[in-house]
């Protein structure tokens, strides 16, 4: 194997990490069947597989072609990242991100009347929880937790809000669950060490 197969590798790697970085982020949206929005989300991953897909085609040119694809591509990725997520989550979540609750709860029930996925049922939990409006919180995770009984992150907000609200047996439940369903790999310590917690007292 020479050293003109290894750009050809790194290109194969970057393209089956993508791909599982979709899939893994977004496994809730394949349980739901909702395609259309897991097609809209792959939008930034489809984009570096045609990107990496057409190297070879400008490797070793020299001029002005590999500046022009390099552009283009930049131009590409940029647009497929800022379409792949709705507006509404966009602002949703930023809404969250600067901790104005109320706002971020607005919206995310706006998301999820509109197009009721599980996890939009969790963020606006999240957000109505942060918010202080605990049992509409309650309802709106549990909501989540109906419509998806895998998506691990419902069962784990749920869980915090009922820890705030003293029922800490229903929280332990709820913490196992979410360990045991489909939870994003940045939360497992935070739920393994609640659960810890919960359990010593």
């Amino acid at each position: 194997m020479g050293t003109a197969a290894i750009p050809v590798i790194l290109t194969v790697l970057l393209v089956v990490v993508a791909w599982r970085v979709v899939f893994g982020f977004n496994k809730d949206l394949v349980r739901a069947g909702a395609w259309g929005e897991l097609a809209r989300r792959s939008l930034p991953f489809a984009a570096i597989t045609l990107m990496a897909a057409s190297l070879p085609l400008v490797q070793g040119r020299s001029g002005s072609i590999p500046i022009f694809w390099a552009i283009g591509f930049g131009v590409i990725l940029l647009l497929s990242r800022f379409v792949s997520e709705p507006a509404g989550e966009r602002r949703a979540s930023r809404a969250f991100r600067q901790g104005n609750y109320d706002e971020a709860a607005s919206l995310y029930r706006k998301l999820a009347e509109g197009r009721p996925l599980a996890r939009h049922w969790a963020f606006l939990g999240a957000a109505l929880g942060a918010g202080g409006h605990e049992e509409e919180a309650l309802e709106a995770s549990s909501r989540a937790v109906e419509l998806d009984p895998q998506y691990g992150l419902a069962y784990y907000n749920r869980a915090l809000i009922l820890r705030n609200t003293g029922r800490r047996s229903r929280a332990i439940k709820d913490l196992k669950k979410a360990l045991e369903a489909d939870l994003p790999r940045r939360f497992k310590n935070a739920a393994n060490n609640a659960l810890r917690e919960l359990q010593k007292g």
